[in-house]
């Protein structure tokens, strides 16, 4: 029931108006009515009546894309009494359904030698809309949408729908849908058309191309060729693009716009974590280093818990050899200072390491040396070390690479070194992560994360600490302090070779931007599984869709201290 403001009775009438027998679809009809949307307007008397008059028939389209097409609506003006009263009375009626789906196809996935019988199979399959089902105007909308979609992002960016229909029976209650879709002509790639291309060389887009002259048309492969290049760190932006021309679909010259980075910047950085407090930090980028086009990226950093200076040198996408071309060899050092629950550890690390150039599906190998020297108070002094080759496998399937709302991230790390001049034992390290970001209903979303790990062969005590396992912080369990899950030694909290977390968080959108959480974190590291003990995090927090991802403010209670704590980070734990 609405009612508007107050209205002077010679010219703008006030009105209640009640909505009768709507049931599910009550809201639906007070947000796009006009005799709704205008009721605090004060109209004048005539356009109110001419309001009323026009109601029934905006109910009947509304309720006809729910898959209602024969209701009855009738709209009363009682105008005898202050406020007017207008009540609109509705019976749905009985809901049309999907009786029978003809869809058909022309082109070159149709006919001629390049027919695709199992494709059109597949595409009438995942048809979504079947007898049976209610005709609803934006579920066939949306199936017409997914079909041209699977032509257009694969052999045929051309195609069209030609003809669609949707054949109405109110007596029965039927609906008869007919698709035709044109394929046209299959596509295939050509040469590259480069243009913004100064600084850097010919050779490194090649090298990261993943499109081979006369394969099909793929959008995923023009995706693909963009993240290689935005993801090298030379370029800006890549934007790639085909003008498919029908009477020349063969070898298209694929298009290639670049807007390049500088060769050299030095950054000057602050920041402020509730993980690790105030932070420094300068960046030095050098993208022609030994003018070789060797990409030199070397930082010191300076927080709380952390003092760093390193640096990393990415070699050009290897062309050929023992990896496929586009791989990225890479090799880098660092020194390094921390001191975290009571623990001092002073670390050396180098290595190399080759990355896919695939982020959706990125594999790393490794070599890595870990040296460090852990301090407890002044009487525990310990020395370790480790050679570790290592592999890494992720797998990203998000909708959006900064501000995703659904999809998941997955990885698994693999690591072992032998024992013999370095390595004091055998080592095997296996780490598994997974985020899963899932839509639950229009303004609800689920975050699930998870992480399990283990040492095995060595102790705590022989390996260093970067192979260990701590817990706690934004990232992991809330309600505690950065790290402070762990191993208890001496009145130190360390490192132990077991881990897991587990986190489930479900967030309401309560504006665009702006939503709200409540969460459960828990997990811990230790020495062995005999000895873990999760520790439980839950809390409420407020989610902020920012232009640089989702920025998220929890205030966490940590059950085993008995305490709450204010936790501040961007993006998810990925």
């Amino acid at each position: 029931m609405l009612l508007p403001q107050a209205a002077t009775a010679q010219s703008s009438p006030a009105y209640v108006l009640e909505i009768e027998g709507a049931g599910e679809f009550q809201e639906m009809l007070e947000e796009h009515l006009d005799i709704s949307r205008q009721a605090n307007e004060g109209l004048p008397p005539e356009q109110v009546e001419r309001l009323v008059d026009t109601a029934p028939e905006q109910v009947r389209e509304l309720l006809a894309t729910e898959g209602y097409f024969s209701p009855t609506v009738r709209a009363v003006l009682d105008t005898s009494g202050s406020p007017w009263s207008v009540r609109i009375e509705v019976d749905p009626g009985q809901r049309t359904r999907v009786i029978s789906v003809d869809i058909r196809f022309r082109g070159a996935i149709a006919e001629g030698p390049g027919a695709d019988e199992s494709r059109m199979n597949r595409l009438r399959r995942r048809w979504g809309l079947d007898p049976g089902d209610v005709f609803r105007q934006a579920a066939w909308t949306e199936e017409k949408n997914d079909l041209l979609k699977d032509l257009l992002s694969r052999d045929y960016p051309t195609a069209v729908i030609t003809h669609s229909e949707a054949r109405i029976d109110p007596k029965d209650n039927s609906a008869v849908l007919t698709v035709e879709a044109d394929s046209g002509p299959a596509f295939t790639f050509g040469e590259l058309d480069i243009h913004g291309l100064t600084r850097y060389s010919r050779a490194m887009i090649d090298n990261l191309n993943p499109i081979q002259p006369g394969e099909p048309y793929s959008q995923d492969k023009l995706n693909e060729l963009q993240a290689r290049l935005e993801d090298s760190g030379y370029f800006r932006s890549a934007f790639a693009t085909l003008e498919p021309d029908r009477a020349r679909p063969e070898r298209v010259p694929v298009r290639l716009d670049l807007v390049e980075n500088p060769r050299k910047r030095l950054a000057l950085g602050g920041g402020f974590s509730t993980d690790t407090g105030a932070r420094a930090q300068v960046r030095w980028l050098d993208r022609n280093f030994l003018r070789r086009d060797w990409r030199l990226e070397s930082e010191l950093r300076i927080d709380r818990e952390t003092y760093l200076a390193g640096g990393d040198i990415f070699l050009p996408p290897v062309s050929a050899g023992l990896l496929p071309p586009g791989w990225l060899p890479s090799f880098g050092a660092r020194v390094e200072r921390t001191t975290t629950g009571g623990e001092t550890n002073d670390k050396l690390r180098f290595g190399a390491r080759v990355t896919s150039p695939n982020r959706f599906d990125e594999k790393a190998w490794a070599l890595t040396y870990l040296g460090d020297r852990q301090s407890i108070g002044d009487t525990f002094i310990n020395n370790r070390q480790a050679l570790i080759a290592s592999f890494t496998y992720t797998k990203r399937r998000l909708d959006h690479p900064l501000r995703p709302r659904a999809g998941y991230v997955a990885s698994v790390e693999l690591g072992t070194g032998l024992r013999g001049l370095i390595n004091e034992s055998n080592i095997f390290r296996v780490l598994g992560r997974a985020t899963l970001l899932r839509p639950l209903a229009p303004r609800w979303q689920a975050v699930l994360r998870g992480q399990v790990g283990q040492v095995f062969g060595g102790s705590r005590q022989t390996v260093p600490a970067d192979l260990l396992f701590r817990a706690g912080g934004d990232q992991s369990v809330r309600g505690y302090g950065y790290n402070s899950l762990g191993v208890p030694q001496d009145g130190a909290i360390v490192a132990g070779p077991v881990t897991a977390v587990v986190s489930a968080e479900l967030v309401r959108q309560i504006l665009p931007q702006w939503g709200a959480a409540v969460f459960v974190d828990a997990g811990n590291a230790a020495d062995s599984w005999d000895g873990f003990r999760l520790q439980r995090g839950t809390g409420v927090g407020a989610r902020w869709r920012s232009p640089i991802g989702p920025v998220n403010i929890d205030l966490a209670y940590g059950h085993a201290t008995r305490k709450p704590r204010l936790h501040f980070s961007v993006g998810y734990g990925f």
